[in-house]
C-alpha cells in the first residue's frame, strides 16, 4: 500500500503531511504547480523539504490558470474553475495510475467536512481509499502558523500573515472573493492589473461579456463585478468596510489546502 499525501504548499496539508509522515515514514507527498504560486510558497515547501528530510514530488501540467481559462473559452468563478480540474486532479490522477494500490491523504479541516463525502466517493470510483488526518485525533486546536512557527521552526508562506484566506495562487485564485482581490490589489497591483486586463480582454467576445471573476448582490440580484469595478469602487472608497465582509469569503480550490 503506497501512502500518498496531497501537498498544496499551504498549511493545511503541510500539516497532514506531518500526520501522515509520523505514521508512514515513507509516505510519498506530491505537489501539483500551477506555475502560478507565491514565489514565498516555493520556499516554504524547500524548507519543509529541509525539516523533515523528505523529497516532495512536483508535476505540472505546464499552463497556469489563466492560460487554461483562456484556452476552454471562459472567465472562471466560485462555481466554473476548470483549473483545479486540468491543473490538479487530472495531473494527480494521471501520476497516481503509476503507483498501485494507495491510500491518499488531503488537508480537509472540519471547516471543509463537507467536502470529504464527494471526494471520498471520487476517489474510490478509481479504486483509491482516502483519508483525511486533520480530522484524527488529538484535533488539532492552535493556530496552524502557530503551529509551524513553534513546533517546526519553520515561517509560513507570507500570504497568510498578508491576511489572505488560503494561500493559493499568489493571491489571483479564480475562486477567492472580493477580499482578497483588494488585498492583492494593495499589494501585488502589478499581479491585480494583469488579471484586471485579462478579463477585460476575455469580456471583448460576445460569449464571456455578461460574466465576471467576481459578482455583487444588487437590487436586482448577483450581478457581474469586474475587477475594474472593483479596483475602482475601492479608489472612490478605499476604507469601505463592505469589500472585507461578507463578500470575503473564498472557496479554497484544489485537493488539499
Amino acid at each position: 500500500m503506497n501512502h500518498i499525501v496531497s501537498f498544496s504548499t499551504g498549511l493545511s496539508s503541510a500539516l497532514t503531511a506531518v500526520r501522515v509522515l509520523e505514521k508512514y515514514p515513507e509516505a510519498t507527498l506530491v505537489f501539483m504547480d500551477t506555475n502560478f504560486e507565491d514565489e514565498d510558497n516555493y520556499r516554504f515547501m524547500s524548507d519543509f523539504e529541509n525539516k523533515f528530510g523528505v523529497k516532495i514530488t512536483k508535476l505540472a501540467e505546464g499552463r497556469n490558470p489563466y492560460e487554461v481559462s483562456r484556452d476552454e473559452h471562459v472567465i472562471p468563478s466560485n462555481f466554473l474553475a476548470p483549473c483545479t480540474f486540468r491543473l490538479k486532479i487530472q495531473v494527480f490522477k494521471k501520476w497516481l495510475l503509476t503507483q498501485g494500490e494507495s491510500t491518499i491523504y488531503i488537508g480537509f479541516d472540519f471547516s471543509e467536512i463537507h467536502r470529504c463525502n464527494s471526494t471520498t466517493k471520487n476517489y474510490e470510483r478509481e479504486g483509491y481509499t482516502v483519508d483525511y488526518p486533520l480530522l484524527w485525533k488529538p484535533i488539532e486546536t492552535r493556530r496552524y502558523t502557530d503551529v509551524v512557527r513553534s513546533d517546526w521552526g519553520i515561517e509560513p508562506p507570507r500570504m497568510y500573515q498578508i491576511g489572505y484566506t488560503h494561500a493559493n495562487c499568489g493571491g489571483r485564485c479564480v475562486k477567492q472573493g472580493q477580499g482578497d482581490w483588494i488585498r492583492t490589489l494593495i499589494n501585488f497591483p502589478e499581479r491585480y492589473a494583469e488579471i484586471e486586463a485579462w478579463e477585460s480582454e476575455m469580456r471583448k467576445n460576445e460569449i464571456n461579456a455578461k460574466y465576471a471573476l467576481l459578482k455583487s448582490q444588487t437590487k436586482e440580484g448577483r450581478q457581474p463585478l469586474t475587477l475594474t469595478e472593483l479596483r475602482e469602487r475601492y479608489e472612490r472608497e478605499h476604507n469601505d468596510p463592505v469589500l472585507f465582509d461578507m463578500e470575503s469569503s473564498c472557496v479554497v480550490c484544489g485537493i488539499g489546502g
